[in-house]
């Protein structure tokens, strides 16, 4: 019975050792866990640090830039768009520089500006009221409507250099503008041409009784009832009925069989105005230094 208390006693030492040891560890533990929270902590400013300059930069960022000028909002900048005022970008020909005599200056530089409908603005030329204009630089077409006054030209090398010279001038004198003056059939093309590009000419009006009257005397051409020097058949090339010529010096003329002998025959040194009447049994009428012979009115 004695013998029991003291292995009671070591019993109970022996299981206060490991009490002890679980207090140790577990101070441990709470000490190392305390040791990496600080560490946590002193790395939480490094994290801080890291993402302010990036903060910093958005803010500090260039705003999104203007986008250029496009007047006509047909997405080309005006920098590098031929027609800023145009969102259909249609063909214009440059402004065209002209040479004119003005009577006041012998070479007064106007200009040409595009305009409407494709149709060139000569309202600057016009206010100078020049006779004569000559161009810098060649001209072709570019608009659709410099093409039409193109085709009804019936030019063939494609420079519409002249129309523009011939739209430019106002001169009150020109040949075209005369009263009775006929355009010829070269000259009816020409005109109506410059008219396509020109139509409010301040001589339009009397251009176009020009032409009227010229497309008379090609019909009449035509039709074989006007007709000037050589030998002619009658009822193929000329038709009969009574001519006139005006102004002639030189004059003769003569009706032909077919045989080509003389039926009747006529010569004068001047005359104001000769007259012939030409039969359809005539086989050919001929003529020398006569002009031009018209239908008798």
């Amino acid at each position: 019975m004695a013998l029991s208390q003291p292995y009671g006693t070591i019993t109970r030492t022996i299981h206060l050792r490991p009490t002890v040891r679980s207090s140790g560890v577990l101070l441990t533990t709470a000490l190392l866990a305390t040791a990496l929270a600080g560490c946590v902590d002193e790395s939480r400013p490094t994290t801080a640090a890291t993402a302010s300059p990036s903060t910093s930069a958005s803010a500090s960022a260039s705003p999104t830039p203007t986008p250029p000028p496009d007047r006509d909002a047909d997405g080309i900048p005006d920098s590098s768009d031929t027609y800023p005022d145009d969102p259909n970008n249609t063909p214009q020909q440059p402004p065209v520089s002209l040479e004119c005599d003005t009577g006041n200056d012998w070479d007064a530089l106007l200009t040409v500006r595009p305009g409407k409908d494709g149709r060139p603005d000569f309202s600057e030329v016009w206010a100078a009221k020049p006779t004569s204009c000559d161009a810098q630089a060649e001209i072709y077409p570019v608009t659709d409507t410099e093409k039409t006054a193109l085709k009804t030209s019936k030019y063939e090398d494609g420079d519409i250099t002249t129309l523009y010279e011939m739209c430019a001038a106002v001169d009150p004198e020109d040949t075209y503008v005369e009263a009775g003056f006929a355009a010829s059939s070269e000259q009816i093309p020409e005109i109506n041409a410059a008219l396509v590009l020109c139509p409010s000419y301040p001589y339009a009006k009397e251009w176009r009784e020009t032409v009227k009257r010229g497309q008379v005397d090609v019909d009449l051409a035509a039709q074989g009832r006007i007709f000037g020097e050589g030998t002619f058949r009658v009822g193929k090339e000329i038709k009969s009925g009574t001519y006139v010529t005006t102004d002639v010096d030189g004059c003769y003329w003569e009706r032909q069989n077919s045989s080509g002998d003389t039926i009747d025959n006529y010569f004068t040194n001047s005359a104001r105005r000769v007259q012939v009447t030409i039969r359809s049994s005539d086989y050919a009428f001929s003529s020398e230094n006569c002009g031009e012979w018209r239908p008798a009115r």
